[in-house]
């Protein structure tokens, strides 16, 4: 008994449903239990992103490819050797400091809790140690290799970062080598369509990288001056750690402000307020003026589904996870909607529902 042309589509349809279900259930299981060298490999493709970013603006002022890739490198690694053999022992010194700071400001802030809150509540506050609170703000340490905590260990942080680095360079240098690769993987009259959503994906991941570029150079930027213009102790490093968390939308800047209280408390309330307000200033330069001028070229996301993907990744994965949810998403999005919602689904609605 023969199918009906529509019957037949039907089953076509299902089973490709039915095969990309259990494709992104294999792909969450080794996601889990390889999280660490996912995560590993997909920061380089991110850091590849930046490079072929930087390469491709070095070619708009008339440098081949090649040779603005060199620059790139070499810039990369002069600016690492330069932190480390010039800059980098203040800023362990310095970031010793803010933290020890931070640490004991947490302890008077437990002290003034305890005499102000409730007997009952009093006792447990008298009860929580200077560790408990740390945990519910970032590790001073962790703006430098925040990273480490959750995928690289400790002594191999380093060796890590160099991983990446090299394999994004590698990735980076002959892309079309492993392009090809990926390509050639899938049935001859698929490949068309898996090349344009692999570019379309690459696309997406570099215009992302360049919104949050210039969100975390604003930031950074409009802190260091207000930091400094109040006088703020620790003003670059508090500057250096909101720039560095703007990478990590929606609860990066609400996570950045708290170091910057707490460092205006351990000198007085008046500094803490003048902190607060910068702060203020920050995330209105960043809501009203840098966000809407990345996302005339970047991808933009929905908020809500960033922060629920970001908190998913974070509980399974840890900060690595969190860090990196929202470029994984950029990522994955345009693969859903290309070669599931475009060609399996054919299409999706339209602002007005239309489909």
């Amino acid at each position: 008994m023969s199918l009906s042309s529509s019957q037949a589509d039907l089953a076509y349809k299902t089973v490709t449903v039915a095969g990309i279900v259990l494709a992104m259930a294999v792909g969450v299981l080794v996601l889990y239990f390889a999280a660490s060298a996912f995560f590993i490999l997909f920061a380089s493709f991110v850091v590849a992103a930046v490079f072929d970013g930087a390469a491709r603006g070095l070619a708009m002022l008339g440098v081949p490819r090649k040779l603005g890739l060199v620059i790139v490198f070499l810039v990369t690694l002069a600016a690492v050797a330069a932190l480390a053999f010039f800059g980098g022992a203040t800023l362990v010194t310095q970031a010793g400091q803010l933290f020890e700071a931070l640490r004991e400001q947490s302890q008077e802030l437990m002290s003034w809790l305890a005499g102000v809150l409730p007997a009952g509540v009093e006792a447990e506050v008298e009860a929580m140690e200077p560790s408990d609170l740390q945990t519910m703000m970032p590790d001073a340490g962790g703006v430098v290799s925040s990273a480490s905590t959750a995928v690289f260990s400790v002594l191999g942080g380093i060796t890590n970062f160099f991983i990446i680095l090299f394999l994004a360079a590698f990735v980076v240098w002959q892309p079309g080598v492993y392009r090809r690769g990926l390509v050639s993987l899938f049935p001859k009259e698929k490949r068309a369509r898996i090349a344009q959503t692999t570019d379309a994906s690459a696309h997406s991941l570099r215009m992302w990288l360049l919104g949050e570029a210039i969100s975390m150079v604003t930031v950074f930027a409009v802190s260091w001056l207000g930091l400094w213009l109040i006088d703020m102790p620790y003003a670059f490093l508090l500057a250096l750690q909101a720039g560095l968390l703007a990478f990590v939308p929606t609860l990066g800047a609400l996570v950045a402000g708290v170091p910057i209280v707490l460092t205006g408390l351990s000198v007085s309330p008046t500094m803490a307020l003048l902190g607060l307000g910068v702060y203020v200033v920050i995330q209105g330069v960043e809501s009203n003026i840098t966000t809407p001028i990345a996302q005339r070229w970047a991808t933009s996301l929905p908020p809500a589904l960033t922060l629920s993907v970001q908190l998913i990744f974070g509980l399974i994965f840890g900060l690595a996870g969190f860090i990196l949810a929202v470029p994984l998403m950029a990522v994955l999005m345009v693969v859903i909607r290309m070669l599931y919602v475009e060609d399996v689904l054919g299409g999706g609605l339209d602002k007005d529902g239309q489909g």
